[in-house]
């Protein structure tokens, strides 16, 4: 906050005023001349204090969260940049909150007549009301790469947003987001394949208007051994060894 420095009208508080001499002078002296008061600056004024700069965005996802007023006076300008998001460890599996949302991921793997998928279902607490971007398969983003049994290269993939739709999150209740990879693209996982999966957010605000993206959200790790498939909910790269 900038700090201005308070104007004194008068800034010596004594002074100096003619004596009359009482030795039976008939006639008085003139009076003194009075000093002349020393200007503003001689008597130590205040410098006002460099204006101060502001912070750097932090695109870090391992960056304290943001502040949940309506304002969200922080937002920049780059549409493009991250929102803020802080990961929770608890017994029952990770949490993370964005822009006073709490998110509650499960995955599990499933089985289709292609092989073995899995499914992601977050559970959305808002402290107020968010607008989330909810395009053509909803609002997370999927992307990442399969390992296939005994081939040495893996197989990357990654979505392609189509539509503009929304998702109001009320703070009334919890909302349900239901989204199965790989849905109706094919490519499912074989016995021996091992999957890793980046899920984003498309965009989240506290309005349409100031929505960004969330692009490392969570990773989820898919092995399938057996014929089994076990999934597992992990920090994103750019969030492990900074919990």
């Amino acid at each position: 906050m900038f700090r201005r420095a308070l104007s004194v009208p008068f800034i010596g508080a004594v002074v100096s005023v003619a004596l009359v001499s009482a030795c039976g002078s008939s006639s008085a002296p003139p009076p003194e001349t009075p000093p002349a008061v020393a200007p503003a600056e001689s008597v130590g004024t205040t410098t006002p204090a460099e204006t101060p700069k502001p912070p750097e965005p932090t695109a870090g996802m391992d960056a304290p969260p943001q502040s949940t007023g309506t304002g969200d006076a922080t937002a920049a300008a780059n549409p493009d940049e991250q929102r803020n998001i802080r990961f929770i460890q608890t017994p029952e599996g990770l949490r993370v909150e964005i822009l006073g949302v709490k998110f509650v991921p499960k995955a599990e793997a499933v089985k289709t007549p292609a092989g073995v998928g899995v499914k992601l279902t977050l559970e959305a607490t808002a402290n107020e009301a968010r607008s989330l971007l909810s395009p053509q398969h909803g609002p997370l983003a999927f992307a990442g790469a399969v390992k296939r049994r005994g081939k040495s290269e893996a197989e990357a993939f990654g979505d392609e947003r189509k539509g503009d739709g929304e998702l109001v999150l009320e703070p009334s209740k919890p909302s349900k987001i239901v989204r199965e990879w790989p849905g109706k693209q094919g490519g499912a996982l074989g016995n021996g394949d091992v999957l890793e999966l980046d899920v984003g957010l498309w965009g989240l605000g506290t309005t349409a208007a100031d929505r960004r993206p969330v692009k490392q959200f969570l990773r989820i790790k898919v092995v399938v051994e057996n014929w089994k498939g076990r999934a597992k909910i992990e920090l994103p790269p750019s969030a492990k060894g900074k919990e």
